[in-house]
């Protein structure tokens, strides 16, 4: 028997809880592996990765991946691997017109993914009704539980997943959106606002890999920021991290209503709108050029601000208007330099509508790690 195998004390029941996490987050990050593998890297004995592989499979946590390749002269190694499609995962955006859902298997491989346009004075339990439904609907009866779920709406979201304040949606403000949607969908539910999510999803598999603290700014029909700290969304004491939109001086509230005034669209597609205003500026007109200018001016108050607070080591642009492209990112970047002392690198969201839901699937993959990781971990 090893040294690893024995825990000073005695208590083998808590040493077979942490032998066994060490185990799962080798397979759960890493590729298939052979019991003598897996004894060799976490110093366990062959003996006890057996036993514990052995049980791992007959919960559903592992399961059987062929035999090692490798020529031994004997006979080939059986290989484990965790079992990915034992659970699923839900990433669920809500907002005001409208409610999106990513359905994926533990790895955060997609499986399914719908939207559902909603009205905009939907009552909150209908609202919160009508997510748990979608996320259903894409769960065949006969299929893998869900494991976990994670949501992400406009508003300051404090650490318990209550909706402190939404002035986006109708009668938001109060709503314990991680509980309730924890009662309708059975699982446990993580809350974040969404940029939040959408921040943690451009890290996890967008436009910042790599990048451990970032500052993301939503340019939409509203203005929003989200920030990453050491790779994980930084909220503050309350969720109100971030709400730079609250300080009267930036305007930011009456920032994108810029855009779209001129060309009489409607505020929910200033995407659009700014779209066209940012082509036409490029193609020389004055006007549009004055409204690119006093846009991009706001904005890049706003984020200059925060760059002075937080000094990010990236900038990504998301939301519909993100779609205008390198129109809007050298535009804000230009304002940027006479505020900032070095202006941070920019770049252009990778997932657009996308970012929230995705955010609330890896949110929901964090979950999940903490239960399988923890050494005084219980069976789901």
């Amino acid at each position: 028997m090893k040294n690893s195998d024995v825990l000073p004390g005695g208590d083998q029941s808590a040493l077979r809880h942490l032998n066994t996490s060490r185990i799962l987050q080798l397979l759960y990050d890493g590729p298939p592996l052979t019991t003598s593998a897996i004894a060799q890297v976490t110093a366990l004995s062959r003996p006890t990765v057996r036993g514990i592989v052995t049980a791992l499979v007959a919960d559903g946590r592992l399961a059987l991946d062929g035999q090692d390749a490798t020529r031994t002269g004997g006979r080939p190694a059986q290989r484990f691997a965790f079992d990915f499609d034992a659970g699923r995962l839900a990433g669920i955006h809500i907002d005001s017109h409208g409610i999106s859902v990513q359905i994926t298997d533990l790895g955060g491989t997609l499986l399914a993914e719908a939207h559902r346009p909603t009205l905009a004075a939907l009552d909150p339990d209908e609202r919160l009704r009508e997510a748990a439904d979608l996320v259903r609907e894409h769960l065949p009866a006969d299929g893998p539980p869900l494991w976990a779920a994670g949501v992400g709406t406009p508003g300051i979201v404090d650490a318990r997943g209550y909706v402190r304040l939404s002035v986006a949606i109708h009668q938001w403000s109060g709503v314990h959106l991680a509980d309730q949607l924890h009662e309708l969908l059975r699982c446990p539910v993580v809350a974040m606002k969404d940029t939040n999510l959408a921040v943690l999803a451009e890290h996890r598999i967008g436009a910042a890999r790599g990048t451990s603290d970032v500052l993301y700014v939503h340019l939409d029909n509203r203005l929003g920021v989200g920030i990453l700290v050491n790779g994980k969304p930084f909220t503050g004491r309350t969720g109100a991290a971030g709400e730079i939109g609250k300080h009267p001086s930036l305007g930011w509230e009456d920032t994108p209503a810029k855009l779209s005034g001129g060309s009489g669209a409607a505020l929910s597609d200033v995407g659009e709108a700014g779209h066209l205003v940012f082509t036409r500026a490029r193609h020389g007109d004055p006007a549009a050029r004055a409204t690119v200018d006093s846009y991009a001016r706001a904005v890049a108050d706003g984020i200059g601000a925060m760059v002075l607070a937080v000094d990010p080591q990236l900038i990504v642009l998301g939301g519909a208007l993100a779609a205008s492209g390198p129109a809007v990112l050298e535009a804000v970047r230009e304002q940027l330099t006479g505020i900032c002392y070095e202006v941070p690198p920019l770049t252009l969201g990778a997932l657009t509508a996308g970012a929230v839901a995705v955010g609330g699937v890896e949110a929901a993959r964090d979950l999940v790690r903490g239960w399988l990781f923890e050494a005084e971990h219980a069976a789901i």
